[in-house]
């Protein structure tokens, strides 16, 4: 018996740290490549992109998620 990951792929959720409103999400990224979000430097361009013109929130929490299944 043990977990398993339902898929190889997972969404990023990059959320308001304040009021805890989801601002947007990224789908489809690896586990391998989920790191590259959480850079300071890629994490401030994809701010900056997705909230083009929009107030950038003070706190920022991005999270991946990844769903197991026990086998």
């Amino acid at each position: 018996m043990k977990y398993v990951k339902k898929t190889p792929r997972i969404p990023i959720k990059f959320i308001n740290a304040d009021t805890n409103e989801i601002l947007f999400e990224i789908k489809d990224r690896t586990w391998m490549t989920m790191n590259e979000l959480f850079a300071d430097g890629i994490a401030t361009a994809v701010m900056e992109q997705e909230l083009k013109g929009k107030k950038l929130p003070k706190n920022l929490l991005i999270l991946g998620v990844g769903e197991y299944e026990l086998k």
